[in-house]
């Protein structure tokens, strides 16, 4: 199956929420291979990065020797080449392969753009007029329900919780749906799919076919004491902060790597308007979401 997403051509084995992709050479090549047992110990090599559990034991880890390894212990090994970009997709025995194109379109493509030293942000957006709109912020901020609200308002997704900026300020399309937590099922309106990490995923009706200007960032801070959305502009010292703690890949160790990116945020932040928008606790949520993602486009000029 072949795919196109974040501005790369992907072909995978395994069916992704992804858009379709056109001929020519792909740049990320996932192969379904042999189930193995997939053990809790770190693959050789340079760590490059990895999140624990309370227990101890190893959620995820990112190992670089000859090749690059990703490790979820008990579900699965990808094993890839030097650059992450041929990658063998190996199943833990009897482990819920249902999981595998969550894992797929969030934490390993996020890896392999970090490794190709492109910016990552933990970001959903959506366009508005000729550019787009980023929500960024750590799980649990509204970033998927507010992509989800604006566009069944007529703003079309352009991607969900993984956004690729370029060095021209461009984002590209990403997921074809939004992820939504059991709190905000209703946004979905009956419709979309469990998938098997317990979110509800919904397809907008519309979604953007290519790139676009990035007018601006949004950080939002969801409230129960407020009745209207709030806005605040962010100097360039603090946004580069407030973005900078809001890592996609969460543990990462590789210096050159954490390089790159602090310094395309930094390139990123001189440029683009960084809002913080506090906003009435939902759903349901009323006009106010829809004027601030107009007033946040109307701060690029």
């Amino acid at each position: 199956m072949r795919y196109r997403a974040h501005g790369l051509l992907v072909d995978s084995d395994v069916p992704l929420p992804l858009p379709p992709g056109p001929p020519g050479p792909a740049d990320l090549v996932l192969s379904l291979a042999e189930d193995r047992e997939v053990p809790h110990e770190r693959p050789p090599g340079e760590r490059l990065a990895e999140i624990g559990r309370p227990n101890q034991t190893i959620f995820y880890t990112l190992a670089r020797a000859d090749g690059v390894v990703l490790r979820y212990p008990g579900l699965c090994d990808f094993v890839g080449d030097a650059r992450f970009a041929r990658v063998a997709v190996h199943p833990h025995p009897g482990a819920d392969e249902g999981l595998l194109p969550v894992l797929i379109a969030g934490a390993l493509l996020a890896m392999h753009l970090m490794l190709r030293a492109e910016l990552v942000l933990h970001a959903s957006a959506v366009q508005a007029g000729e550019r787009a709109v980023a929500f960024v912020g750590r799980s649990g901020m509204g970033k998927s329900t507010l992509a989800t609200v604006l566009s069944s308002r007529g703003y079309p997704l352009v991607s969900d919780d993984l956004l690729r900026v370029d060095t021209d300020l461009r984002v590209y399309p990403g997921a074809t749906e939004t992820r939504l937590r059991p709190g905000a099922r209703s946004l979905a309106g009956g419709g979309g799919y469990e998938t098997a990490d317990g979110r509800l995923a919904h397809r907008p009706c519309d979604l953007v076919d290519g790139p676009l200007p990035l007018a601006a960032c949004v950080i939002p801070q969801p409230s129960r004491e407020v009745t209207e959305v709030s806005t605040r502009r962010l100097r360039p010292v603090e946004a580069l902060v407030r973005l900078s703690s809001y890592p996609r890949v969460l543990g990462w160790t590789d210096p050159a790597t954490m390089s790159a990116a602090f310094q395309a945020l930094g390139a990123l932040v001189e440029r683009v308007p960084v809002l913080e928008a506090t906003i009435p606790w939902g759903p349901p949520f009323g006009a106010g979401i829809d004027r601030l993602v107009d007033e946040a486009a109307c701060h690029a000029g």
